[in-house]
């Protein structure tokens, strides 16, 4: 049975559009009895495409099959194209905010010719081809004098940081300022950043690819909207970095359609209403996209650690029986509660099972495999003298409610830490996306948690903050289970390790 349709293809704005009738028609040709029949009829046939204005010829196959392919598919998606970061930096009236706009194709930033218009950093967020996800970001000029220009040029250094590419732009009139300039690139330099140069024109000057101070450099108008491609085009050669394997959220060997991954997540009055923490669902979905079935338990702190013998053994047999009922290759648990899962879940229990906790799993994504130096950062613990300043940072803002539930950075945390250290160790609190860069060395250790409401390059720029100016750093996870449940240290870090 032949069919010898009649179609014309018209490609519009990038986009092959079929005819309502070849979408109706085509489907219908896919049931069992006809699939050896399509493989050899007509359809196989040229057809004609209007693209441009002009007709040409192309095969229909190579757009629409109804044939299923004989290669192996991997069902397993691929992991998520991390953004590219992408920081705008240079004198006032450069034309940094000119470019933001170029790129964006809107209005993004405020253009104006008077100096300092830029007051804050600027963010976009777009796709461009070929390079994937990006995250733009427009700073003020790094050579704003005053105390509000110094205030502006730490932030700008802090996003040099947090940038995978540095664009400095230059007014080729009026130049550049010599030593803030130097100072960007050699901090990008430093942190083994991209670094490009485009130097703006105000004319008609033909565009000129070049090197400047040994960098890649484009001569361009950027005032002139046509330029974009050009801008585009040289940001995708010179610009972009070849991108790094992603570490997994879980290794391979604790995943697969024979294995469950336990997840035990106590609640409190924090927990927001309606859906799980980042961490939880990120994981959970991470399993399922891996053939790995997940096991949701909610642990009762309260009855797990009541002086009542009767009341927390019978939470521990809950938690325990289901354990043995589920069968895990893993179990996460919420750091807070590793006081309890740190011996409820033993070797010699649960032999098969590996036990790690959300904000260790977090942590060694987030940071690209470098659990290591925060397990090296509990080590200052050992050697920490009275009076020591210690730092935690909580990267989520929310609102803590510690009159009626122990928040785990600003109450559990230091209660343990003054337990173990006394009472004269002096604890600091940084939330947000702040980190208090400039004062890192008043600190004998940093305490993290996972990061997971930040991105990677913001939690990397403080990793590196923190090796630069060799401060010790470690995890809200790892911090936990070493005071609450010393032998489980190396149970939590072996998956990564």
């Amino acid at each position: 049975m032949y069919i010898t349709p009649s179609f014309n293809l018209i490609k519009s704005q990038g986009q092959r559009q079929f005819s309502t009738t070849l979408h109706r028609l085509i489907p219908t040709l896919s049931n069992t009895n006809l699939l050896s029949t399509f493989s050899n009829s007509p359809l196989n046939s040229p057809i004609k495409v209007i693209e441009n204005g002009s007709l040409n010829t192309i095969n229909i196959k190579n757009f629409y099959s109804t044939v299923p392919s004989k290669k192996k598919k991997n069902n397993v998606p691929p992991p998520i194209l991390p953004r590219e970061n992408i920081g705008i930096f240079g004198c006032m009236n450069a034309g940094k905010s000119t470019l933001m706009n170029l790129l964006t194709q809107q209005a993004t930033s405020i253009v104006d010719d008077k100096p300092g218009t830029t007051a804050d950093v600027k963010v976009a967020l777009m796709e461009i081809h070929n390079i994937g996800p990006c995250k733009l970001f427009d700073t003020a000029g790094y050579d704003e004098e005053g105390k509000l220009g110094q205030k502006k040029l730490q932030k700008t250094h802090n996003i040099v940081k947090e940038s995978d590419l540095v664009i400095i732009v230059i007014d080729k009139v009026a130049g550049s300022n010599e030593v803030n300039e130097t100072e960007i690139i050699e901090l990008a330099k430093r942190r083994q950043k991209k670094i490009v140069v485009i130097q703006n024109v105000r004319d008609n000057s033909p565009e000129v690819i070049s090197t400047y101070k040994g960098l890649p450099s484009l001569q361009i108008n950027l005032n002139n909207k046509n330029n974009y491609t050009k801008v585009i085009d040289f940001i995708q050669t010179y610009g972009i970095q070849k991108k790094k394997s992603v570490v997994p959220l879980l290794p391979q060997h604790v995943l697969g359609p024979d294995k469950t991954v336990f997840l035990n997540i106590p609640m409190d009055a924090e927990t927001p209403g309606g859906r799980l923490l980042r961490p939880q669902s990120k994981c959970q979905e991470f399993c399922l996209s891996h053939f790995t079935s997940t096991f949701a338990f909610r642990m009762d702190l309260v009855k797990g650690r009541s002086k009542d013998s009767s009341v927390s053994e019978a939470e521990k047999k809950r938690f325990q029986d289901a354990i043995a009922r589920i069968k895990p290759s893993i179990v996460i648990t919420d750091s807070q509660a590793m006081d309890l899962v740190g011996r409820w879940v033993t070797p010699d229990i649960f032999p098969n099972v590996q036990l790690t906790t959300f904000s260790i799993m977090m942590i060694n994504q987030m940071t690209d495999g470098q659990l290591p130096r925060f397990i090296k950062g509990l080590e200052t613990l050992k050697t920490m003298k009275p009076n020591s300043k210690i730092l935690i940072s909580e990267a989520c803002n929310h609102d803590r409610l510690t009159d009626i539930c122990e928040d785990i950075g600003t109450q559990q945390i230091p209660k343990k830490l003054r337990e173990a250290l006394g009472s004269s160790v002096v604890i600091d609190h940084a939330f947000g996306r702040e980190f208090p860069s400039a004062q890192l060395k008043e600190y004998s250790l940093v305490v993290h948690c996972g990061g997971c409401m930040i991105d990677k390059q913001k939690i990397c720029a403080r990793l590196d903050d923190c090796i630069e100016n060799n401060i010790p750093i470690t995890n809200y996870g790892l911090l936990l289970t070493h005071l609450n449940s010393p032998k489980a240290l190396k149970r939590v870090t072996k998956p990564f390790c």
